[in-house]
């Protein structure tokens, strides 16, 4: 199995903590972005990240973006659907639409059915076939 992430490393880093009991973030992610260590991103940490950098943080959500599409990039990152998970980030940066609806619309835009059952008129936007329970 592959190592985890917490979210307290990311937002250590994301959010340039200096203080001496935290300076050792910022070797462990160069040796992320080069690969020479390879850790496991959950979503659920991803989300959770989102949520702790703009309610407790207050980080504009163009930067909780930006910060996380360049992390994304590090070889040592390991994401499931990254694919999916990048388009999310730039339709949420793009937007003003909630995390989890970007996600929902970056899943459904390769899928050929393309259904969601959703009362949010909001996906009416995108071309998302959304259908009412």
């Amino acid at each position: 199995m592959t190592a985890l992430l917490d979210t307290n490393v990311l937002i250590r880093f994301l959010t340039y903590d200096k203080t001496k009991k935290f300076r050792g973030v910022y070797s462990f992610f160069e040796s992320l972005e080069h690969g020479d260590l390879r850790i496991k991103l959950t979503l659920i940490v991803l989300f959770q990240v989102v949520f702790v950098l703009k309610s407790f943080y207050s980080v504009p959500r163009k930067d909780i973006a930006a910060g996380m599409m360049s992390i994304l990039k590090y070889k040592g990152i390991i994401v499931k659907e990254k694919k999916i998970v990048c388009r999310m980030l730039e339709l949420w940066h793009d937007s003003k639409s909630d995390i989890v609806d970007c996600y929902l619309i970056a899943c459904l835009e390769g899928d050929k059915q393309n259904i969601l059952y959703s009362y949010d008129r909001d996906f009416d936007k995108y071309k998302i076939n959304r259908k009412k329970p």
